[in-house]
C-alpha cells in the first residue's frame, strides 16, 4: 500500500533518507543529522550545483524512480566531469509534493547515492521540504580539483575539437517515450535517456595531461554548449559529425514517423552527457582515453578564428535550427 509523504511526516521520512544514503567516507567528520555536516576539504574545491523538476526534466509516468535518482545524481557529476574534479561531497535539498509516494521517494534517493558512491562522492547533509509544488531534486556537489582544471575557456585556434561519447542517443529515447514506442530496438535509446552516464574518469584523465584544455559537457544540446564554449574562448568552430553506428535505417524512419529529423536531433537533443573537447592538434584523445573510455572518442572539427559556430552532418551544413534547450525560452 503506496504511502504519501505527508502521512509519513517530515521526521519519520529525513531518517529513512538518511539510512538509505548512509555513507562513511574517509574525511567525513560529522555527517547528515546534526545542524551542518563537517568535511576535510583540499584548498581549492570545485563546487557545482543543479536541479531536476517533475515534468520538466523527467516523464513522471514513463521514469522509475531509480532513473530520477540516477539523473540527479549524473546532472552534478556531468558538469564535475567538464572540469576534470574527483567527486567528494553532496548537499540534497528535496522538495516533495505532499501526495508522492515515500517508496518512490527512497528508491530515488538510494540510486541517486549509489551513482555517487561509484565516483567517490557521498551525500553529507541537506533539507527536506513537503508541499504543493512539483518534485525537486536540488544537488550540490563539491570535487577535489585535478593537477589542471579544465574551463570552456581554452580553446585556441588550431586546436582539434573531439567529442566523447555520443549524441542524439538520449533525444531519440525521449521522444520514443513520448510516443509510446517501446520496440526492442527503441529500447537502448530509452535506456540512454533515462540513466545518462557522467563521463567522470574521463574529465580526470584530461585534467591529468599537462596542456590547456577545454572542454565542456554536451547537456542541453550540441550545438549551444559548442556555442557557450566558442563565446568563453572567443573563437570559432568548425564541426562535422558522420551518422552515428547506432542509427539504423529503421530508426530513421521511425524518428521521421514521430515528425522529427535526426540531424538536429544530434545537435539539439540533451542529455547525452557528452564531453566537447578542444585540445592540440598533436594530442590524440583515442590514444590517451581509450583504457578510460568504453566509449566513442571521435576528432569531429578544428578551432578556427573568429565567432562562428557551424555545423555539418553528413556533409550537409545545419541551418535554421534551434540550437538546443535554454531555460525559459
Amino acid at each position: 500500500m503506496k504511502q504519501s509523504a505527508t502521512e509519513w511526516g517530515e521526521k519519520a521520512l529525513l531518517e529513512a533518507l538518511i539510512e538509505v544514503m548512509a555513507r562513511e567516507p574517509k574525511g567525513l567528520v560529522i555527517g547528515p543529522g546534526d545542524d551542518a555536516a563537517v568535511v576535510a576539504t583540499t584548498p581549492t574545491t570545485v563546487v557545482t550545483v543543479d536541479s531536476i523538476v517533475a515534468g520538466q526534466d523527467w516523464l513522471v509516468e514513463q521514469s522509475p524512480p531509480a532513473a530520477v535518482g540516477h539523473r540527479a545524481a549524473a546532472v552534478n557529476l556531468s558538469d564535475i566531469a567538464a572540469m576534470g574534479g574527483q567527486p567528494k561531497w553532496a548537499l540534497l535539498a528535496l522538495e516533495l509534493n505532499e501526495h508522492d509516494d515515500v517508496e518512490d521517494v527512497l528508491q530515488a534517493a538510494a540510486e541517486m547515492a549509489h551513482q555517487l558512491a561509484l565516483h567517490g562522492a557521498t551525500v553529507v547533509g541537506g533539507d527536506l521540504g513537503i508541499g504543493q509544488g512539483p518534485q525537486r531534486w536540488t544537488l550540490t556537489l563539491m570535487a577535489t580539483p585535478g593537477p589542471r582544471t579544465l574551463t570552456m575557456s581554452q580553446a585556441k585556434a588550431g586546436y582539434r575539437v573531439w567529442l566523447i561519447g555520443e549524441v542524439g542517443r538520449a533525444a531519440v529515447g525521449l521522444n520514443a517515450l513520448i510516443a509510446g514506442d517501446s520496440s526492442t530496438e527503441m529500447a537502448p535509446l530509452i535506456e540512454s535517456h533515462l540513466r545518462p552516464r557522467a563521463l567522470v574518469d574521463a574529465g580526470m584523465r584530461l585534467a591529468d595531461l599537462p596542456y590547456d584544455i577545454a572542454a565542456t559537457d554536451v547537456s542541453d544540446g550540441l550545438w549551444i554548449d559548442a556555442v557557450r564554449l566558442a563565446e568563453k574562448s572567443d573563437v570559432g568552430l568548425e564541426l562535422h559529425l558522420p551518422r552515428p553506428d547506432w542509427l539504423s535505417p529503421s530508426i530513421v524512419e521511425q524518428v521521421r514517423r514521430y515528425g522529427l529529423d535526426w540531424r538536429e536531433l544530434m545537435v539539439t537533443g540533451g542529455d547525452d552527457y557528452a564531453l566537447l573537447v578542444c585540445a592540440p592538434w598533436s594530442l590524440d584523445l583515442r590514444q590517451e582515453l581509450s583504457s578510460v573510455v568504453p566509449l566513442s572518442i571521435e576528432a569531429i572539427g578544428q578551432v578556427v578564428q573568429g565567432d562562428l559556430v557551424s555545423i555539418h552532418v553528413e556533409g550537409e551544413r545545419l541551418t535554421g535550427v534551434a540550437r538546443g534547450y535554454e531555460h525559459g525560452r
